[in-house]
């Protein structure tokens, strides 16, 4: 599945708030770091440090309600402009290239607060929990209305591993590798997420598929599949699996293919 794509629109207004729970109030710049932005009550050290909304999701919103709205008052710290927000995904990249600033989705939407934000009180219904993108920093940076951002969509990348001693000497095809492909093809189709499968046969051999799951997680794969009789689970390791930067993994067999809804860790 080939990704969308980059695209470019413009930052037309950078807002912050003190306190969490009220509107954000446009600013001349705003200053980002590893926390978020400074002096934004939002800033810290989570997963929604930025948050950005459309101008065209704003103005949309508005005739449907018949108010006028304000940049950040939809609790926003960037709003953009000509930037199709609706097309991110998760781990996709939005980049202001002229400061290097460099955010990583890594929310889309979020749960409403009901009576407990203002605007839903007003008019019953809110369009950030819908359409609001949450980031976190990759790279800060000083950030000014008029500056350019480019969304640049990140695949999520797969591995498939089949155990196999006669598909991997090419005694017969192996299936359940192309199984799980159609599978994940299946499951994604629609989506705003893109995806990239390598797929490879090993011959059933614990050090060759070990030395295949630390290569994957070197490389950066997001998902890591396993299939065969003997893959029931991953082997045991004398170092521990990183936590925090290795891929997801699934065994899976020919009956089952692929679980349902696979994830990014």
């Amino acid at each position: 599945m080939t990704p969308d794509p980059s695209q470019t629109g413009a930052v037309i207004s950078v807002n912050i708030s003190t306190e969490t729970g009220i509107i954000k109030t446009p600013v001349p710049e705003i200053v980002i770091d590893e926390r978020g932005i400074q002096g934004d009550a939002h800033a810290g050290d989570w997963h929604r440090q930025v948050s950005l909304l459309a101008a065209e999701s704003i103005e949309r919103f508005g005739e449907e309600s018949e108010r006028r709205f304000n940049w950040g008052e939809f609790a926003e710290n960037i709003t953009t402009r000509g930037l199709d927000l609706t097309r991110l995904a998760l781990l996709d990249r939005l980049t202001i290239a002229e400061t290097g600033v460099e955010l990583e989705v890594s929310q889309i939407g979020k749960k409403c607060h009901g009576d407990g934000c203002a605007i839903y009180r007003e008019v019953g219904q809110c369009v950030m929990p819908k359409e609001g993108i949450f980031c976190r920093v990759v790279q800060g940076g000083v950030l000014k209305p008029g500056s350019p951002i480019t969304h640049t969509p990140r695949p999520l990348r797969i591995r498939t591993i089949t155990l196999s001693d006669r598909a991997s000497r090419g005694e017969y095809a192996d299936r359940s590798g192309p199984a799980i492909l159609k599978r994940l093809e299946e499951h994604f189709a629609g989506s705003r997420r893109c995806i990239e499968v390598d797929d490879s046969i090993l011959p059933d051999d614990a050090a060759q598929l070990e030395q295949a799951l630390r290569d994957a997680c070197a490389a950066g794969e997001d998902v890591i599949f396993t299939t065969g009789a003997p893959a029931t689970s991953p082997p045991t390791w004398s170092e521990p699996w990183p936590t925090r930067s290795s891929p997801a993994s699934w065994n899976t067999s020919a009956s089952s293919m692929a679980p349902k809804s696979p994830t990014p860790c």
